[in-house]
């Protein structure tokens, strides 16, 4: 009986080991399938990532079409605005000035005793002694920047108009006088070539521009 159970043991062994070795062989073979199946891949994507030839004839044409410079153009113009009205946003003084008021402070439409029950009686108080202190002493008012900015604007293209009426004046006084200077030569020059039918010159022409230039040398 001993040596029947010790061989069914030791045959269970067996058993056992045999199972351990399929099931490594069949570990190694999926592992070796993983791998090949990664490897394609792997080359399939290498294939695939492969930098294409650089065609110079597509890109000409891009950089030197007129739908590709207008892309460009628009692109450069919003960015321009953009960097405009940042600067604006950035530059303007109103921005961050504004103060919310309160119900009883803010002033109504219609006329200033409309409403007025609704404030404050303190608040009406204050408002008197601010009106009576306005009407005996004008108070000196900051100007805004903004209005500064303009009324230096008007005054620089007030001047600048100033400056090219003057030079229209010049222009057009110089243009008179040229004009006075033609048409005295045209007479001189008419008076001097003045002939007879037989060629020979008018006398009367020269003899009262002689007398002219003794007038004027008096």
């Amino acid at each position: 009986m001993e040596k029947k159970r010790d061989s069914f043991f030791m045959k269970m062994k067996r058993d056992q080991g045999q199972t351990v070795q399929k099931n490594q062989k069949e570990i190694k073979e999926n592992t070796n399938k993983r791998q090949e199946e990664f490897d394609k891949n792997r080359k399939g994507l290498e294939v695939k990532s492969e930098k294409k030839p650089f065609d110079k004839k597509a890109y000409r044409l891009k950089k030197y079409s007129k739908k590709y410079k207008l892309e460009q153009w628009e692109e450069q113009r919003k960015k321009r605005l953009l960097r405009e009205y940042r600067k604006d946003v950035k530059n303007d003084p109103t921005v961050g000035s504004y103060k919310a008021k309160t119900f009883d402070e803010d002033v109504t439409d219609g006329l200033q005793t409309a409403g007025k029950y609704v404030r404050h009686p303190d608040l009406l108080e204050k408002e008197n002694v601010e009106e009576t202190k306005q009407a005996s002493t004008v108070t000196k008012v900051k100007k805004d920047p903004f209005h500064k900015a303009k009324e230096q604007f008007n005054k620089v293209k007030q001047e600048k108009q100033k400056k090219q009426q003057e030079r229209e004046r010049i222009k057009n006084e110089k243009m008179q006088k040229l004009e006075e200077y033609k048409k005295k030569k045209n007479d001189r020059f008419k008076k001097l070539s003045k002939k007879t039918k037989k060629g020979q010159p008018v006398m009367t022409g020269r003899l009262e521009l002689l007398l002219e230039k003794i007038q004027n040398s008096k």
